[in-house]
């Protein structure tokens, strides 16, 4: 059993972590509940795959990536070396 919790333990401590900087939070809490939603779910679902194919990314440094997503701009930054996506600039669409 303690074999099975030690696994369970390392892979959540190599999963990637979604980081949302202080300074944007207001921006995700103006936004529609169906977009802020949809923007999470995203965020969340790119995690998971840069997890998934880590042995494609990148070694060294970063890497940015810009998309449109439910009327926003999004930017966000890809570390593999140290698991972590962080959502760096959004900006909302005119309605």
């Amino acid at each position: 059993m303690a074999s099975i919790e030690s696994a369970i333990s390392e892979q959540l401590a190599q999963a990637f972590t979604v980081c949302i900087p202080y300074e944007l939070q207001p921006g995700m809490d103006q936004l529609p509940s169906d977009t802020r939603h949809t923007l999470l779910g995203e965020l969340f679902r790119l995690a998971v795959q840069a997890w998934q194919e880590r042995c494609l990314l990148p070694r060294h440094g970063p890497v940015n990536l810009e998309f449109l997503l439910a009327g926003c701009d999004v930017g966000i930054e890809l570390d593999a070396p140290r698991a972590r996506l962080t959502l760096v600039s959004l900006i909302r669409g005119r309605s």
